[in-house]
Order: structure tokens, then C-alpha cells, then sequence
């Protein structure tokens, strides 16, 4: 399979190519970016021969199979649909698309030049959390109850950049994390009705409209929902997943899972403690070794190789299309409630800069309220 990369950032030679370059039967024949000095050095890093400064030139010259899109979000529906129209089959960052408009422009494009698109949604392929889904799917957890996620960015990170691209984004620095956000609930949580947001600015920069998030998703078999924070001093994403026989307490960047049965008698919280501290024990050490060993993985390297083997057996991709424009429905949204709820507190309905309108937050209180009692 000849693949051609466009974008060459920091995702694409840390993550995309060394995946890539794992699968024996793939060839990276070219990258592409905007910045030809950047294609260029990332050409010479990863020994590839061929640079290019536009995906046009590209396609003229080169015979590829697939182009992997890496590139910031507005320009993912375009620069796919071109790809697609000279016949390559595509794998695009999140998000897919910045509106529902833009995806099903891409679907169409996929299905009138019969090629396959896929999404990196990559968070669903580490370990634990398809562990997690694996538990839920065959009822261990008993009936699902509700999702929530923690995505803690740090201080020093996007939101220091002002220049970042991210802060040109429909949802802000959100547009960025969020998606990672909303597919995760997507994997556990089905038809999603309604959303409930609560943003708040609580930072010193002068750019960005919000810093903290609270998202509340209503969905047909349980509630669901995430909390964002782009002022921590360190990075973490965590989840909590609640069911009717057992709860699973899920961390993304450690690799653990620990699974909590219920508890009512002190010796039973007891032992539940203890049974914590063993799941965490023993998680540390299988993924320490794992490392050690060279088995370790990382989710984009698992979903590209599943991506290469869904095109080589012509089967369906391991992130389809269709759940990739649903991760972009609820971002809608979202976006939605968030600008409404910023122009209330910047339309002077607040006392001071980092508060929200009252009305916002009793609006949050009451669909959590009304969300908790459907949930009992």
C-alpha cells in the first residue's frame, strides 16, 4: 500500500508514520505541508524521498493508495474530498469535520468514488478502554447507568499558545480536546437527544472565550457526559463508568482499570480498597512490562493497522464515517449551547468576568437533576 501523509506536525512524526512504518506491506512514498521546509524535514527524518508543499501535486505525481490527513480541522472536508476524488482511500484526524454540513459532503464523496474513509478516533483503542467496552457488551457491569470523563489539559500547553489554530475553532481550544471527549461517551451511550454545557473562563489569557467545560449528554440508554480543564499542571484523562452490578474507575494515560463492586459493610469497603490498590498494582506492572519488552503499542498504531487490514480484506474501517459525523453532531451541539451561554456572561448578566449567568447554571442544575432521576 503506497501512502501519502499531508501535514507534518507533531501527531503525524510522532504517532502516524512510526505506525505506519510497523506494517510491512505499507510504503510511505510522500508527505505533504503547506511549509515545504517542514515537508522536507520530516522527508529526511523518516528517510522518505518525496515532499510536497500542496496535496495537489502530490496526487499528480505520486500513485497512492491512501492519504492520511493531518492537518488542522477546517481543512480536513476539502483536502479528504480531493483525495478521495482521484480514487485514495482516506484516514483523517479528528474531528472529522467542523459541521454536519462538511461530513456528509466527505460520506458522499466516499460512497460516489467507492474508497474508504476512517476517522481517528484513536482513544477507543487503548487498551483499557476496549477492555471497559468489552465488560459493558457482555453485561458484567450489569445495566449501563452513566459515562463521565475527565480531560485535563495543561497550562503550559495549547492554551499558552495564542497563535494556535485551535483558539480559530468553532468550540475554541475545545474544538480540539472535546472530540476525543464525545466519541468516548459515543462508544458506551447510544442517540444522543440533548446536551446541557456549562463553560467558564477562569484563566489570565486574553484569547480563548473558556478555559473549563462541564457537558451533560442526554442519550436514549444512559446519561453521559465530560469535564475539560485546559489549566492543570499536568495532563490526565480519566473516566468513570457506572452500572447497575459494578462501576469502573478507567485511566487512559496509565493504562489501569479498576473495577468496584458494590459495597455496603465496612469489611467490604475495606476489601474493596484493597482490591483497588491490587488492580492498580498489577495494571502498572503488565503495562511496565509490556514496555520493557517492546510489545507496547500505542492506539494509533492499532487503529492504522487495523485501518490497513480493513482496506486489504475489503472489510468495514475500525472507526466508520457514519460514527464520525455523529461525534460531530453533538459538537454542534454543544457549540451551540456554549455560544449562548458566553454571550449571556459577556452581555453583562454576570458580576465579574469569571462567572457564569445564574440562568446558565440553574439550567445545568436541573437537567442534571431530571438526568439523575431518569437514571434511577
Amino acid at each position: 500500500m503506497r501512502v501519502g501523509i499531508v501535514g507534518c506536525g507533531r501527531i503525524t512524526n510522532e504517532r502516524h508514520i512510526p505506525a505506519w512504518l510497523r506494517i510491512k506491506d505499507v510504503k510511505i512514498v510522500a508527505v505533504c505541508d503547506r511549509r515545504e521546509n517542514i515537508a522536507k524535514e520530516t522527508g529526511t527524518q523518516f528517510g522518505i524521498g518525496e515532499f510536497y508543499e500542496d496535496l495537489s501535486s502530490m496526487l499528480e505525481t505520486q500513485n497512492l493508495d491512501l492519504v492520511d490527513i493531518c492537518t488542522p480541522p477546517r481543512t480536513h472536508s476539502s483536502l479528504s474530498i480531493e483525495a478521495m476524488n482521484a480514487g485514495c482511500h482516506v484516514l483523517v484526524e479528528k474531528p472529522m469535520a467542523i459541521s454536519v454540513k462538511e461530513a456528509d459532503e466527505m460520506i458522499t464523496a466516499s460512497r460516489k468514488n467507492d474508497v474508504k474513509l476512517c476517522v481517528v478516533h484513536q482513544l477507543l483503542f487503548n487498551p483499557v478502554v476496549r477492555k471497559a467496552k468489552s465488560l459493558i457488551d457482555r453485561g458484567v457491569i450489569g445495566d449501563l447507568i452513566d459515562v463521565n470523563a475527565t480531560f485535563l489539559e495543561r497550562n503550559d500547553s495549547l492554551i499558552a499558545n495564542q497563535d494556535h489554530w485551535c483558539h480559530n475553532l468553532p468550540l475554541g481550544i475545545f474544538g480540539e480536546c472535546a472530540p476525543h471527549a464525545v466519541y468516548f461517551n459515543l462508544a458506551f451511550i447510544r442517540n444522543v437527544k440533548s446536551v446541557q454545557v456549562i463553560p467558564k473562563k477562569l484563566g489570565n489569557h486574553d484569547w480563548g472565550d473558556a478555559d473549563i467545560l462541564k457537558v451533560l449528554l442526554d442519550a436514549e440508554n444512559a446519561t453521559g457526559g465530560f469535564n475539560m480543564s485546559c489549566l492543570t499542571p499536568r495532563s490526565s484523562i480519566t473516566a468513570d463508568i457506572f452500572g447497575t452490578k459494578k462501576c469502573l474507575h478507567l485511566d487512559m494515560h496509565a493504562q489501569t482499570m479498576i473495577q468496584h463492586k458494590r459495597a455496603i459493610s465496612r469489611h467490604s469497603k475495606a476489601f474493596d480498597a484493597l482490591s483497588s490498590s491490587f488492580q492498580m498494582f498489577k495494571g502498572t506492572v503488565s503495562i511496565s512490562a509490556e514496555v520493557l519488552l517492546g510489545k507496547s503499542r500505542t492506539a494509533h498504531a492499532i487503529l492504522i493497522k487495523n485501518l490497513f487490514e480493513s482496506i486489504r480484506d475489503n472489510k468495514e474501517t475500525p472507526v466508520t464515517a457514519e460514527e464520525g459525523r455523529e461525534t460531530v453532531r453533538i459538537l454542534e451541539m454543544i457549540q451551540e449551547k456554549c455560544a449562548a451561554a458566553i454571550k449571556d456572561w459577556q452581555g453583562g448578566s454576570i458580576s465579574n468576568g469569571n462567572s457564569h449567568s445564574q440562568a446558565s447554571c440553574e439550567r445545568f442544575e436541573q437537567a442534571a437533576c431530571s438526568m439523575e432521576q431518569a437514571s434511577l
